[in-house]
């Protein structure tokens, strides 16, 4: 049976508008900002990753954070039991428009002076968990989609999102320790200047293979303050060669921070910074529960450029 020249025309159309669309759902490149400074009295390194983001309109700075399972978290808070009138605001960021309940302690910091130079709020995993996000740590700048990039990649590895909070989830990969087992270890972009932070003091031992916690040697002890509290931390060099996402990492420091304050109901390696990625790309696609750790020196297929 012939087809008239509408129908064919039509289908046309259909075809052509089905090629496009994974094309126009790429996201798209956006500068990111690295908070460098002096830590615990050593020289200049990153210490934060910056997204910018627009709360109503004015532009700030926010920390990423995928240590933290929920949304949103101003860095302003009111004090304890300090009952203050809220608003709602709009935030706008990697294309996301959301509104939220602020109060005036958690808007303080949101003026010009304060967003330029630091992040007046932290976002977590749950911000993202709708699509993937993409870090590209040397270039620095990221990308979301709502689409699950990863879903058909080979080349990916998985995520485990992990959800013992009210929200959002913690974002696990698996970690390779020669010559031992397998183990997991919570991706943490708010730990930007470390390596693989232990969590108790058992974690410190097989990492290090038993290295004392005092100052000395190659242990460096520094104080750091965890939840409001001032901790005692130490650091050394891992005793192990560790693997993730099939990449052998560079030397890698480990840490321990007495008494932080963070607990996992599930057993960890420990809690792996972004130091030890240093300038590869990041995709966390939360969609498919799939990650993956690429060269930075190249620009990730399906990738456009600003």
């Amino acid at each position: 049976m012939k087809r008239s020249r509408m129908a064919v025309a039509a289908q046309a159309a259909l075809l052509c508008c089905a090629i496009a669309m994974p094309a126009a759902a790429q996201p798209r490149w956006q500068p990111f900002t690295w908070h460098v400074d002096s830590f615990a009295g050593g020289p200049p390194e990153r210490l934060a990753l910056f997204l910018p983001v627009t709360i109503d309109g004015a532009p700030c700075l926010v920390q990423l954070d995928t240590g933290a399972n929920g949304e949103w978290m101003w860095a302003g808070q009111a004090a304890p039991g300090q009952q203050l009138p809220r608003k709602t605001v709009t935030i706008e960021l990697a294309g996301i428009r959301k509104e939220i309940q602020a109060d005036a302690q958690n808007l303080r910091y949101v003026n010009p002076q304060v967003c330029a130079i630091r992040a007046v709020a932290t976002v977590g995993n749950a911000f993202f968990e709708h699509g993937t996000l993409t870090l590209d740590l040397g270039k620095a700048r990221f990308a979301y989609t709502n689409e699950p990039l990863l879903a058909g990649d080979p080349a990916a590895h998985p995520l485990f999102y992990a959800r013992w909070g009210q929200t959002g989830g913690h974002t696990l990969v698996e970690l390779g320790l020669q010559g031992a087992r397998p183990s997991y270890a919570l991706l943490d972009t708010g730990a930007a200047r470390f390596g693989l932070a232990a969590t108790d003091a058992g974690e410190w031992a097989e990492l290090t293979g038993g290295a004392p916690l005092a100052a000395g040697g190659n242990v460096r002890q520094f104080g750091l303050e965890s939840w409001g509290n001032q901790v005692q931390c130490f650091e050394t060099s891992a005793a192990h060669r560790l693997t993730v996402a099939g990449v052998a990492l560079e030397e890698t420091r480990v840490s321990y921070c007495v008494d932080q304050g963070f607990r996992s109901p599930v057993k960890l390696a420990g809690v792996l910074g972004l130091r030890p990625l240093g300038d590869r790309v990041v995709t966390l696609d939360y969609l498919s529960r799939r990650w993956k750790l690429e060269d930075g020196r190249a620009t990730p297929a399906g990738r456009k450029q600003p």
